[in-house]
């Protein structure tokens, strides 16, 4: 008889505290997607005085001293609230001027962005539907993926300092690449959502991953859509 946690296999105690617990980390990410539309479109309206007034690198500052200090501040409310609440809004914030650049730069933007936004809701629920019903662990898939994000991140650093690295096949093979790490992220972490839920993990950091995995995709997507298919006004 497999053992089903603390309680008796009888009973359907922990089924209802796993479903409970995921409800919480699934609610608190739609909250988190739901912040990220209302500070994108704060974001798009003052755009311009974003990147020209310098605010946008203390955005960037904040959002990597929230990650960087989530453990401090994950089991402490309210703040935990008020912090895991900011980073989304920082995030819409973060991206508006690029999404204007899409929308004003390429003639085909609009659409290019709207298949984004589709082709990314597509490959998270099938990397949902892939993490609950696999049998394999896909917890062996973590140091892999935890290098390969390492290697994508110096990657990007190098098109920063060398513009041959910005286009063509170079930028189009990195963000194909973004685009497989996110979704096997996406899904890796959706199951970790199932398994450590239930283990009473926080909330807050389960949901603040799968809200990185999915925003992290979405713009690679989008970078990948670009270099295929983007036409430059």
């Amino acid at each position: 008889m497999q053992s089903q946690g603390p309680f008796s296999p009888s009973t359907s105690r922990p089924i209802t505290l796993s479903a409970a617990a995921e409800g919480q980390v699934y609610l608190l990410f739609a909250l988190a997607m739901g912040l990220t539309v209302l500070g994108l479109l704060f974001g798009i309206t003052f755009a311009l005085p974003l990147l020209t007034s310098g605010f946008h690198f203390v955005i960037l500052i904040s959002e990597l001293a929230i990650i960087f200090t989530a453990r401090l501040w994950m089991e402490k409310s309210p703040l935990n609230y008020l912090l895991f609440g900011l980073f989304p809004i920082l995030s819409g914030l973060m991206i508006a001027p690029y999404i204007m650049y899409v929308l004003t730069g390429y003639a085909n933007g609009g659409p290019i962005l709207m298949n984004a936004f589709a082709a990314t809701a597509c490959m998270a629920a099938g990397a949902g539907v892939f993490a609950k019903t696999t049998k394999w662990n896909l917890g062996v898939m973590g140091k892999a993926l935890f290098f390969a994000l390492i290697g994508l991140i110096f990657m990007g650093i190098l098109q920063i300092f060398i513009p041959g690295l910005r286009g063509g096949a170079t930028e189009m093979f990195l963000s194909g690449a973004g685009v497989v790490i996110f979704a096997l992220f996406t899904a890796y972490d959706i199951q970790r959502v199932s398994s450590m839920a239930r283990l009473g993990a926080n909330p807050f950091m389960l949901a603040l991953s799968l809200y990185l995995d999915i925003f992290n995709l979405f713009l690679y997507i989008l970078r990948f859509m670009l270099a295929i298919s983007g036409q430059r006004r």
